[in-house]
């Protein structure tokens, strides 16, 4: 390494060096400077000023250098040699990172009179504060969505924000603990930890087994409160569905203690519950729906549940499961239940009602001879249906044994006492959530087939049931069997006789 590289200061100054001088209890009596302000030998040969070389050391206030001056002999005085410099830093407590070479070459060239760092400690570094990377907005606000062609829908504000089982939340970066320094004297120097990251896991929200992940635990709106995200499974509005909410669409259950109005949209991944009434608006869940008071124009649609509602005029309504009511008028129903529409006043007036399962109703038609269609019994091919879906379920189940091997593998590695990896520990937290989301996928599957299974089972059992009374212009289908009634009927029985329909 060139001198000049090794050098801390090139030249120090007249007044540093008289400093160090006389700190290290030597004198400059005698000492001339020249035009240049460096010191120069008196003439003379008084053996009183030969004065041997020395060296001073002077260590850095955070302790991380050691600074040393060498200053010049003095006429016969002796040069500075490495074991002296060596001795200056012992006296110093100077015991880590000294630089023999720098030591060395000080000796043999001489390099007096300027200031050279010859030991050097590193410093800690302090550990870093974990840190939460959000993947959703903490702050949710009320904005009208933006569609592709540039226009907004006010019926949509976002109030709603849907996660399901197993979808990340966010990303958790833990606190390192940092390095350790060493100063001269050979002392370590402790880093400062980081801070540990607030975990933000609220309720149905789950950890990964590393910590550094965050999931739902179950289906909802992802809520973000008193710092941390929790996950509502049903959702609630204490008032009506307007303008002021905009349209619903939720995973979980809702349940609306108000009314909804002309225009919106209500769709749950659950059940529906609305305790006021429906206008001119589209109910569409998963599970059940039950409307407290009238649905008046509209649209109502469960997927596998069952519907129940106070009185129906001049909707749609279509389900998988069962209809319930007091008043269905000029409705179009197509469910594969069963309807029950006995309770007073128990009246079907007018519209479509086509049913695959038991029908009971108190009135059917309507005095002033209302046009009403009734269809009990199946009319599509429900064991093709069921054969696919019992191919969905046996895929399912195939893949779900592929996991369990993928698993029970690893976890056999574990019980030997072999020590998995990151990757394949995730890979087992994984594999187990995707099992339980395949199981979850089946349920569906397993709940349509013994549905049908119950609808095949009942189809040579099909009837109306009247309990009051059956008014005239009723068109009434059961299988392949078809009547109008010409006359009122009172309280009876509309089964399949051996060659037509009869009325018991």
């Amino acid at each position: 390494m060139e001198r000049t590289e090794r050098q801390k200061m090139a030249d120090a100054s007249m007044s540093e060096l008289i400093e160090l001088e006389k700190a290290s209890n030597t004198s400059l009596e005698g000492i001339e400077l020249n035009n240049g302000g460096t010191m120069q030998r008196p003439q003379g040969t008084n053996p009183l000023l030969n004065v041997d070389a020395s060296a001073k050391v002077v260590v850095s206030d955070n302790k991380l250098e050691a600074n040393m001056c060498v200053f010049s002999p003095q006429f016969s005085g002796k040069d500075i040699t490495v074991e002296a410099m060596r001795q200056a830093l012992k006296d110093e407590h100077v015991v880590y990172g000294i630089d023999e070479e720098l030591l060395i070459e000080i000796a043999e060239n001489k390099l007096y009179d300027k200031i050279f760092t010859v030991a050097s400690g590193y410093a800690a570094i302090d550990g870093e504060n974990g840190r939460v990377n959000n993947l959703f907005d903490t702050d949710k606000k009320l904005v009208p969505r933006k569609l592709e062609d540039g226009s907004v829908d006010y019926r949509d504000l976002g109030l709603i924000v849907n996660v399901k089982m197993n979808d990340l939340i966010c990303e958790i970066t833990p606190e390192t603990q940092g390095e350790e320094g060493m100063n001269v004297y050979g002392q370590v120097i402790a880093p400062r930890p980081g801070r540990p990251p607030l975990i933000p896991q609220g309720a149905n929200t789950v950890l990964s087994a590393d910590g550094t992940k965050l999931f739902a635990a179950d289906s909802g709106n992802l809520v973000y409160k008193g710092g941390r995200f929790n996950i509502e499974t049903t959702f609630q509005i204490s008032s009506d569905v307007d303008v002021k909410t905009g349209n619903i669409d939720f995973l979980g259950d809702v349940v609306i203690k108000g009314s909804v109005q002309e225009g919106y949209t209500v769709t749950a991944g659950k059940s529906i519950t609305v305790l006021g009434m429906v206008t001119g608006a589209t109910l569409t869940a998963q599970g059940d729906i039950t409307v407290k008071n009238g649905v008046f124009a509209s649209t109502v649609q469960s997927q596998y549940g069952n519907i129940n509602i106070a009185i129906g005029e001049n909707d749609t309504i279509t389900t998988r499961g069962n209809l319930t009511s007091t008043s269905l008028v000029g409705c179009r129903i197509k469910i594969e239940g069963d309807l029950d529409c006995t309770k007073n006043p128990g009246a079907l007036v007018g519209g479509d009602c086509s049913v695959m399962g038991k029908f009971a109703v108190a009135q059917l038609g309507h005095k002033s001879y209302t046009p009403t269609v009734v269809s009990v019994g199946s009319t599509t091919n429900l064991l093709l249906e069921m054969d696919s879906l019992e191919k969905q379920c046996t895929a399912i189940d195939e893949y779900i044994e592929k996991i369990n091997t993928s698993i029970e593998f690893l976890q056999g590695k574990k019980r030997k006492g072999e020590k998995l990896d990151a990757e394949k520990e995730a890979y087992i937290s994984s594999a187990i959530r995707l099992k339980v989301q395949k199981g979850m996928d089946k349920k569906p599957l397993r709940a349509r087939i013994e549905e049908i299974q119950r609808i095949i089972n009942a189809k040579e059992t099909l009837s109306v049931r009247v309990t009051k009374c059956v008014y005239p212009n009723v068109r009434i289908n059961l299988n392949s069997f078809t009547t109008t009634t010409s006359a009122e009927y009172g309280k009876c029985n509309i089964v399949c006789g051996p060659n037509d329909i009869e009325f018991k």
